[in-house]
């Protein structure tokens, strides 16, 4: 299995190379260049409201085609918005030589065919995060965007478009705060338990063929809905709860610390995979169908400096309605200073002579070695208020088709592929790991510093929520090592993490990720 895999990246990596000539590449570049720039939207329910609320703002963009495969919000997002054309089938749609440009928010496991697909078709792309359902499929959509070079790619990391956060990076990487030391990617984001499996009908207007693409096909649940104060907005995975099994996502590391974790690795700047990983973590506090961790820890050990991802769903007080943790190492730097709040999700950046605190998409705040508030790069903005993202990266995205070329593209596929990556193989330790006592964790990641310190404010975290790491044991994932260049996982667990985890879903008949281009 891992020289199959192998011998297919290879041969990738090799097609991607080549200059890639379509005369569908072509219409759409000189389309976005001397005329109105034609976008349809796909996936529109929750996220995709974002994509067409920003491209309306654009000067000579218009929505002209919307695509979900659900037909209730086709026809309501037809009403919205005129003249558009509505598809439930995404390659019927990209049929259509009067599309320019493809910008995709559908759920995550869609996101490398569906990105695949438009280039193959001659659109420009713009595709949210994560980039994949595994490395495999990121893998391809790269090698995808590199073949058809012609047409402009942006990744939906659109922090990567602040520019506070932009101008704060620059200055770390000249090395104005001195060497980098440790970047924390936090993410404490509240979320409630989804209740016990129950049958669910799926809608009639909701194609679920499509609906799953290349995913296995699985029967529906949803949370116990008599529980009106605890799963009042629980619709079953075809509408969020997806995000909590492994058939489609990857829990919040994948839904929200994807971002964090991306601003993490650029503030490193590095440009591949970490040759380390390791993860901790569980799902802790209630009893539910849900699969992912709600508690996780994961270090990416880089040769600079590592990456240390904390991952809380629970509350601060115990209380099933409470408020989310504080980060506390450095909630002290808002005591009687001119500062932000310390970040719920966010990063936290330590170099030789300040920490550098990410609190929101936009901005970033800087400390000396002693705590003391220095500087803001860019306009603070509300952390919780995080949905509409950082402003331009649309724009961005638009202003890299008008001028034909990926240069100035501020979010990349390869970057957002890595990021992704590293999502993935956190993910990868953790389902190869096997629950250990609390005092087994200890010993085992006594080594790291950085994540020892982590999995402590993890063991208060659940503390505070009642639950004892031993008795409740969190699973301590296997230690990974991987192959930077070709990205393939080395080493004791190297045939589980390739054969099981990476490559083992290329897409059920007729929803195959294509390898070829």
């Amino acid at each position: 299995m891992s020289q199959l895999h192998r011998r297919t990246f290879i041969k990738n990596s090799a097609l991607a190379a080549a200059v890639a000539g379509l005369s569908a590449q072509t219409y759409a570049q000189s389309a976005g260049a001397n005329g109105d720039l034609r976008v349809a939207v796909v996936g529109f329910r929750s996220r995709g409201l974002e994509h067409i609320k920003e491209l309306k703002k654009i000067k000579g963009v218009r929505i002209v085609a919307l695509c979900d495969v659900d037909s209730k919000v086709v026809a309501k997002g037809l009403k919205d918005n005129p003249g558009a054309k509505g598809y439930t089938d995404m390659r019927k749609m990209l049929e259509d030589k009067d599309i320019d440009a493809v910008s995709i928010a559908s759920p995550n496991h869609q996101h490398s065919i569906q990105g695949i697909w438009s280039l193959q078709a001659g659109k420009h792309l713009y595709v949210e995060k994560p980039l994949s359902h595994n490395i495999f499929e990121g893998q391809q959509l790269v090698a995808a965007s590199n073949h058809f070079s012609k047409l402009v790619v942006q990744a939906g990391t659109q922090s990567r478009s602040g520019v506070g956060i932009r101008a704060a990076i620059k200055d770390v990487h000249a090395g104005k705060y001195g060497k980098v030391k440790l970047a924390r990617a936090i993410c404490y984001k509240r979320r409630k338990s989804i209740g016990p499996a129950q049958k669910n009908t799926i809608p009639s207007e909701i194609d679920y063929d499509l609906w799953h693409g290349p995913a296995d096909i699985q029967e529906s649940v949803r949370g116990n809905e008599s529980d009106k104060v605890q799963h009042a907005s629980n619709q079953g995975p075809v509408h969020y709860d997806w995000h909590w099994f492994w058939n489609y996502g990857g829990g919040d590391l994948c839904n929200q610390a994807i971002h964090e974790i991306d601003i993490a690795r650029w503030f490193l700047n590095t440009h591949e995979v970490s040759a380390e990983t390791v993860a901790v973590g569980g799902r802790f506090g209630y009893v539910d169908c849900a699969e992912t961790p709600n508690t996780f820890i994961s270090i990416h050990n880089y040769a600079d400096a590592p990456l240390i991802t904390e991952v809380y769903g629970l509350t601060s007080d115990g209380q099933i309605n409470g408020p989310m943790n504080k980060f506390g190492k450095f909630s002290e730097l808002n005591k009687g200073q001119k500062s932000a709040k310390s970040p719920e999700i966010g990063i936290i950046v330590e170099c030789e002579n300040a920490t550098i605190v990410v609190p929101d998409y936009n901005s970033a705040q800087v400390y000396d070695k002693d705590g003391k508030f220095v500087k803001t790069y860019g306009k603070t903005v509300d952390a919780v208020d995080l949905t509409g993202g950082a402003s331009g990266h649309h724009a961005n995205w638009v202003a890299g088709i008008r001028k034909g070329s990926n240069e100035g593209i501020h979010a990349p596929v390869r970057e957002c592929h890595l990021s992704t990556a590293l999502v993935h193989s956190a993910n990868i330790s953790f389902r190869l790991g096997a629950k250990k006592s609390a005092g087994e964790i200890k010993e085992a990641i006594k080594a790291s510093s950085g994540l020892a310190e982590a999995f402590g404010r993890m063991a208060e975290h659940l503390g505070r929520n009642g639950v004892n790491l031993d008795e409740s044991k969190a699973t301590l994932g296997v230690p990974l090592t991987q192959d930077t260049k070709t990205e393939l996982f080395t080493g004791a667990n190297a045939d589980a993490a390739n054969r099981d985890l990476v490559a083992k879903r290329a897409g059920r008949k007729g929803f195959e990720i294509p390898t070829t281009f």
